[in-house]
């Protein structure tokens, strides 16, 4: 009976290297798939631009790249609702420092900052906003029809803060700009909200 001559250490050594490397191959053209929802995917944001998305509130929204920011969330009890409130800072990835005397409507300078608030409310039985914010906001406030997402209906307030009227919620956006403008930020990314149906 023969023995088997044994194998050098450095030819077994790149055959297990060469076993490994190709296990971790994929097949050409596909993709893994996430084994986690991803947040916001389903946008349709323009490039630099995040989604971030809310399943349980049934929204979504993108937004700029360079922002970071920091979510809390509170019940409402009058009228029932939940407020996601967001901390939202201006951190691009390199940017010379600003000057202390910067002239209004200027590009935002790293570490500024503002927060805006989005309020998720039952819609109830309310078949229109105007209904909806009389019963629940006890108010005949004016609002003035704007587009707003996949909406069914949105509006403005005098006071500037949006809302809008989906199948099963009425949503009221609220910006509060400090040295970061939020409007200018916002105002042409609200086509990109997606309210769930």
């Amino acid at each position: 009976m023969r023995t088997p001559l044994p194998i050098p250490r450095k030819i077994l050594a790149a055959a297990l290297a060469l076993l490994a490397f190709a296990g971790c191959q994929q097949a050409s053209g596909q993709r893994p798939v996430p084994s986690v929802p991803q947040i916001g995917a389903d946008l349709k944001c323009s490039s630099g631009d995040h989604g971030y998305e809310d399943p349980q509130a049934g929204w979504g929204f993108c937004y700029p790249g360079n922002w970071r920011y920091t979510e809390r969330a509170q019940s409402k009890q009058s009228p029932a609702g939940l407020d996601l409130t967001f901390d939202i800072t201006y951190a691009p990835p390199s940017a010379a420092p600003c000057e202390a005397s910067r002239p209004a409507g200027s590009s935002p300078c790293s570490g500024d900052f503002a927060f805006m608030i989005v309020s998720t409310y039952e819609r109830g039985s309310a078949s229109d906003l105007a209904g909806w914010v009389s019963d629940n906001l006890k108010t005949t406030a004016q609002l003035q029809s704007i587009g707003w997402g996949n909406a069914q209906e949105a509006a403005r307030f005098q006071d500037g803060r949006r809302i809008a009227l989906t199948p099963h919620h009425v949503v009221i956006l609220d910006l509060h700009s400090g040295l970061l403008d939020l409007e200018t930020e916002m105002a042409p990314r609200l086509q990109t909200w997606k309210f769930s149906f």
